[in-house]
Parts: structure tokens; C-alpha cells; sequence
């Protein structure tokens, strides 16, 4: 049965109340801009705005989340403290170091992964910054069994890994290995970046509802962390 606003007057006599004042029928299609339609769009702009500010900042963190992953992992083979090989040398016992490398190639993927779900101009940047560094560094990783897939991750033989001697696994993954110098740069820098887009979507957002920028906006800003790389 279709609403009119002559049977809510109607109904309004009925309770006593004043026929002259607005109906629900009225209040909800005023444009006014107390009108229940108008509140309901105000109240689903701010909504939209909260989930979409919690995607980005969700989406951003899980990148700083990968990056610093990758700084750590790689750091463990910079590291010119590190007593690492000289224990496996001494024991003869490399696991710790083929369960080090593993984790560096899954930090490695996991991150370039990561960046692949959101599409910007940084993020694909940062993609090729990684893939670049594998390519150069080719030789080294494939004697130890890593390869370089199309898709830009890496993928590791483990049975090669185990087979190479401790000279080669040294030149991948010593403390001058110039892959793993390589990723930690990479991983600090853009958990630097993922950072910078936390706060920048945080503090970007118009009364609205909208992004006043894009994030990509951060591009030409922060484009020279990655100068030095070349």
C-alpha cells in the first residue's frame, strides 16, 4: 500500500498533533539539510570515508609489515658482527644459514607480493627495484640454487642450495654480498615510504569523505630515497 502524505495528516489528527507541521512522508523526502535522507547520506559518506581510510592505512601497513621483514632478514647477512658462517665452519652444521636464506627469499616474495595488491606509481617502482636487484646479482643466486621467475619473485632450490660449498653460499650470502645489502636498502626505504603513505592518508581526507590527493602524489617527493640505487 503506497504512503501519502495525506494519510499521515490524516493520522496525525487522529493523535492530536498539528496537520500543519511536517509529515514523516515530508521529512524524508526533504532536500533540507536536516532531512532523514540527508542524514543518512551524510552518515554513509562518513562511513564509505572511515572504511576506505581503514583499507589504505591496512593495505600500507602490511607493506611496512613485508619491508621491515626483508631489512631483518637480509641485516642477518650484513651484519659484519655476524659469527654465522664461522660457527657453520667450525660444527659443519649449515641449516641455520639455509633456514636464513630461505627466510630472506620469502621476505623477498612476500613483499613483492604485497606491493602487487595496490596499484600505484611507488609500488610498481618498488617492484622493479627488487627484481632489479635479483637480476644484477643473477650469477651469485644461481649457484646457490635462486632463480628469477617472470613474475618477479624468486624461487629456491633448495637441493642446490644444500649442495653448493661454503665458498659459494659465502659470495651470496656474506657479509659483503651484494644482494643482501641491496634488499636491506630496498626494505628500510620503503617501510619508510609505506610510513609516510600511513600518515599522509591519515591526514588527507576532506569533510567529505574524499582524498584531497592521491598517495601517488608522494611519488615525485620521496622518489630521491632511491636515487643512490641507480
Amino acid at each position: 500500500m503506497r504512503v501519502t502524505s495525506q494519510m499521515l495528516a490524516q493520522n496525525q489528527l487522529k493523535a492530536g498533533l498539528d496537520s500543519s507541521s511536517k509529515t514523516l512522508l515530508d521529512y524524508i523526502q526533504s532536500d533540507d539539510n536536516d532531512s532523514l535522507t540527508s542524514l543518512l547520506t551524510k552518515k554513509t559518506e562518513s562511513s564509505t570515508s572511515s572504511l576506505t581510510k581503514k583499507l589504505q592505512k591496512d593495505a600500507y601497513q602490511d607493506i611496512k609489515d613485508s619491508a621491515d621483514s626483508l631489512t631483518e632478514t637480509s641485516e642477518k647477512f650484513t651484519d659484519t658482527k655476524s659469527t654465522a658462517f664461522a660457527d657453520a665452519e667450525k660444527t659443519g652444521d649449515y641449516s641455520g644459514i639455509y633456514a636464513d636464506i630461505k627466510a630472506v627469499i620469502d621476505s623477498y616474495n612476500k613483499l613483492h607480493d604485497t606491493l602487487g595488491k595496490t596499484e600505484s606509481s611507488i609500488n610498481t617502482m618498488c617492484s622493479e627495484l627488487l627484481k632489479e636487484a635479483a637480476k644484477e646479482n643473477s650469477e651469485d643466486l644461481s649457484s646457490v640454487g635462486i632463480t628469477l621467475k617472470d613474475d618477479g619473485t624468486l624461487v629456491l632450490d633448495e637441493k642446490k642450495l644444500k649442495a653448493a660449498d661454503k665458498d659459494t653460499l659465502k659470495k651470496a650470502f656474506g657479509t659483503s654480498s651484494e644482494f643482501a645489502k641491496r634488499l636491506g636498502y630496498i626494505g628500510s626505504n620503503v617501510s619508510s615510504l609505506a610510513k609516510a603513505n600511513i600518515k599522509y592518508v591519515t591526514n588527507s581526507y576532506t569533510s567529505s569523505g574524499i582524498s584531497a590527493n592521491s598517495s601517488d602524489d608522494l611519488y615525485s617527493l620521496m622518489l630521491s630515497k632511491f636515487n643512490s640505487l641507480g
